[in-house]
């Protein structure tokens, strides 16, 4: 019989799915931040002037501490896979 070549390991599946996750995360925010982060508002002189918004910027930053907290806790499964499957060896 052929032998068959084993294909990715659960682990390194899923250590990819984690630095996807992380790279997805970080990309989302940035385009969030630099998407929704200005806003048009007025001066004292009544003149429309584009200003960051400490809201936007936050929320664009919680998704991308999200990606990064995800991507994290994958890397941790992807870790633990791989312990495992080198003890089963």
């Amino acid at each position: 019989m052929s032998e068959v070549k084993k294909s990715l390991k659960e682990s390194k599946t899923t250590s990819v799915v984690a630095w996807v996750v992380i790279l997805f995360g970080i990309v989302l925010g940035l385009a969030f931040i630099l998407s929704y982060g200005q806003v048009e508002t007025r001066n004292e002189n009544l003149d429309i002037i584009q200003v960051w918004s400490k809201e936007m910027v936050t929320v664009g930053l919680f998704i991308i501490f999200n990606g990064l907290l995800f991507g994290y806790l994958f890397l941790k499964i992807s870790s633990i896979l791989n312990h495992l499957e080198n003890n089963k060896n």
